[in-house]
């Protein structure tokens, strides 16, 4: 995850965790406050009710006209307040028989106040109010039941039970939470906004940064960072730039102390070598030795050009390429090398596909197969045989250079292309240097190609590139 991600998504850990600390909170205080103020309506209601018909709601000893008045009286009221507020209406008298339902669901005298509706039994004893909410099957919803007793001079005579369903509340609370939601969602957004400008603005230099690095550590070594921005990324990349500068210092002097040694080098080993071939054809005990210095002579010789095309392979950057078929180059060296590895006697087989087009120098691809070729011939056995090959394979272009020798032991396998490294094989085999697969690897990373070994038992080094469209 990189470094402004983890920016922003702190900020959004801290944002979420803002709103959802006071947000929660005032969500609940919105729907205590909803429900509170919905009891209090209810009450009120059924206080207003109860005291409009305290005289007339009697027991059934009242008969004929008062009777009838009193019930019409009792009607009137709760239907026109059970219009008024949508709620439903229960008159019950003193023993709990319906005087009048508002809904028509409770004939009257019908004993109401049963035990299955115990609100009603702290309003008949005058007690207290009672205020409950209690799921409906009939209504399929939560009930908010206000019961108040009904008092006529001082003497409880019934109670009136109003009961309203807490939808309506439920759903003006869930739209107030829904508000809130909507608000917290753009505040977080808001800031993630900001965050994702300040989290730009603190990463780019560093970004800037990261990019010469990488210019650097691909031998660019000119590459600088910008000392600009925060003051500790000004700091940062003020001691990055003293040590690309120290580091540039110490890799020119290297290079060029290598090219200097073995430019200064050729000479004297020119001369060393035609002084050992005079003393070669006077004959005689000083001429065998002077065979062996020979030998030794141009194994130092190589030497000399192997650092020299090292050194040319790991400076500075390539110059553009272009496509070149590595199928032709693979052709081009198994002519190049046919006589060669038949007086060796081992034998040479070239195998080439279509497509193998990369971006490069032909010059570094002939380095490239000579250097694998010639490791192949000296750490081969007799008799072996040897392949070059060349093709494309998921979208890169490859050239390979395998052979049936013993391959490479497995604790040797991670520092074969180290330089002057030589493993058990190579110090067996007599010549070398040390520096083919160091040379390879350096050619083929110029080119933005890896190299690497075979999986199998047989030794085979394979170098890919980015495939590029074919020439023409």
């Amino acid at each position: 995850m990189s470094f402004r991600a983890r920016l922003v998504l702190a900020a959004a850990y801290l944002l979420t965790a803002v709103v959802l600390v006071l947000e929660v909170p005032l969500a609940l205080a919105v729907e205590r406050r909803a429900i509170s103020e919905f009891q209090s309506g209810a009450l009120g209601n059924a206080a207003v009710i109860a005291s409009q018909i305290s005289g007339d709601v009697r027991p059934d000893e009242r008969t004929g006209a008062a009777a009838r008045e009193s019930n019409t009286t009792v009607q009137r009221i709760v239907e026109s307040r059970a219009k008024a507020i949508g709620a439903r209406i229960v008159v019950v008298d003193i023993h709990g028989d319906v005087i009048n339902d508002s809904a028509g669901m409770a004939a009257r005298g019908t004993p109401y106040a049963t035990s299955t509706r115990p609100e009603f039994d702290s309003a008949l004893e005058g007690r207290s109010i009672d205020i409950r909410r209690r799921f409906s099957e009939s209504v399929g919803d939560e009930l908010l039941l206000v019961t108040v007793p009904v008092v006529d001079r001082g003497n409880v005579v019934g109670a009136v039970r109003v009961s309203e369903s807490l939808a309506t509340v439920n759903a003006r609370v869930h739209r107030t939470w829904l508000g809130l939601a909507a608000i917290g969602v753009i505040v977080v957004a808001a800031g993630l906004g900001l965050a994702w400008v300040l989290a730009t603005s603190i990463t780019k230099p560093v970004r800037k940064l990261e990019r010469t690095a990488v210019d650097l550590g691909r031998g660019d070594l000119q590459a600088r960072a910008d000392v600009a921005g925060p003051e500790e990324i000004k700091t940062l990349a003020g001691s990055f730039n003293g040590m690309a500068e120290r580091l540039s210092a110490s890799l020119t002097s290297q290079r060029d102390f290598t090219a200097n040694a073995s430019h200064q080098l050729r000479t004297p080993l020119t001369g060393l070598r035609l002084r050992l071939e005079s003393i070669e054809h006077e004959g005689g005990r000083a001429a065998e030795e002077a065979r062996k210095a020979e030998a030794e002579a141009d194994r130092l010789s190589q030497l000399v050009d192997d650092l020299l095309a090292l050194e040319a392979a790991s400076t500075g950057s390539p110059t553009p390429g272009s496509p070149v078929d590595l199928s032709e180059c693979v052709r081009e060296a198994g002519d190049r090398w046919s006589d060669t590895v038949a007086r060796s006697g081992r034998t040479l087989h070239v195998s080439v596909g279509e497509g193998a087009i990369a971006l490069l120098e032909t010059r570094d691809v002939a380095n490239v197969l000579d250097n694998l070729i010639e490791n192949a011939i000296r750490y081969s056995p007799e008799g072996a045989e040897i392949r070059a090959e060349a093709g494309r394979r998921d979208g890169r272009s490859f050239l390979a250079v395998s052979d049936t020798g013993p391959g490479i032991p497995p604790e040797e396998r991670q520092r074969v292309f180290e330089r002057f490294f030589r493993g058990a094989h190579g110090r067996s085999a007599g010549g070398g240097t040390g520096l083919g697969l160091a040379i390879v690897e350096e050619l083929t990373r110029r080119w933005g190609g890896e190299v690497r070994l075979g999986d199998g038992p047989e030794m085979r080094v394979e170098a890919s590139f980015p495939a590029a469209p074919a020439k023409g």
